[in-house]
């Protein structure tokens, strides 16, 4: 089975239905909080519009497991990656797909989503207070650098081994400091790092320095809207979780290069990584 992770972005994308309709082991799966945003305004049309592709391919869509629920696994090999799929909640997103095409709608459909939009919305809510300081942590972590290695970084130079030692160094602070919000378990003795490349904590965190390192080499600029780092924070989230599957597919050019650059790192340094899925159409041109 081929499994990518689909953005909400593309969710109503010719792409999609493309990709499924190629052949029936091609499967997509949402992460929880695709679903979320997909289901914050107007969760009732929206739902409708972006679940139309879906519904096509009940046995071919897929919903993860909610990110708080996995963040204790150790993902090494295909069939832990598997693990990650909610089944229970993959039928339940089929059904809904199918409900949101009957005429008339069922009974149940109005309020089963205004009870979704509002958890939606309690959900993004959080996020947003979660993420309200974190254009100051982004400028805590540019501050580590020198100005001659932001700028080595911002032209793409090759970067010295002690920048490469501050970069991994923010990354495990990161990584520790997530698990940390996450009430990971505690008192346990600490985790390696070949361990923890392997959770999704590592991984997250990995995606957010990608996306600061990114952020520095375009001057590290203030001045981001709240709205846009929400945004940011779901976006390095499925970028995180795509690098278990065959990918991850977005309309958002941040996301493809961040997961671009993270699968690279983590195949380098041992971690497992889903294969790269690429377009028949695409594979052998250089």
């Amino acid at each position: 089975m081929i499994t990518i992770i689909f953005d909400k972005n593309l969710m109503r994308a010719p792409a999609m239905e493309e990709f499924l309709a190629m052949d029936r082991s091609h499967s997509v799966a949402f992460s929880d909080w695709t679903i979320i945003e997909m289901q914050k305004k107007n969760a009732l049309t929206t739902s409708r519009e972006s679940l139309t592709i879906a519904a096509k391919f009940p046995n071919q869509v897929f919903a993860l497991r909610p990110i708080g629920d996995i963040l204790d696994d150790e993902v090494r090999s295909k069939d832990d990656a598997v693990k990650l799929i909610d089944y229970a909640e993959s039928v339940r997103l089929g059904q809904l797909a199918a409900d949101l095409r009957r005429v008339p709608p069922p009974e149940h459909l109005g309020p089963m989503m205004q009870e979704a939009e509002t958890y939606a919305s309690t959900m993004i809510e959080r996020l947003r207070n979660e993420v309200a300081d974190w254009e100051d942590a982004l400028v805590g972590a540019a501050g580590e650098f020198t100005r001659e290695e932001r700028r080595a970084i911002a032209t793409k130079q090759k970067v010295s081994d002690a920048t490469k030692r501050k970069a991994v160094a923010l990354l495990l602070e990161a990584t520790r400091n997530f698990m940390i919000d996450n009430q990971q378990k505690q008192g346990e003795k600490a985790l390696a790092v070949k361990d923890a490349m392997s959770m999704f904590a590592f991984r997250y965190s990995l995606c957010v320095l990608i996306h600061t390192l990114a952020w520095i080499g375009e001057g590290a600029g203030r001045g981001k809207k709240l709205e846009r780092r929400v945004n940011d924070a779901i976006d390095l989230q499925v970028a995180a979780v795509g690098t278990y599957f065959e990918g991850a597919f977005s309309g958002d050019k941040q996301v493809r290069d961040v997961s671009f650059v993270a699968r690279t790192l983590l195949r380098q340094w041992g971690a497992y990584v889903g294969d790269d899925w690429q377009h028949p159409d695409l594979v052998g041109r250089s």
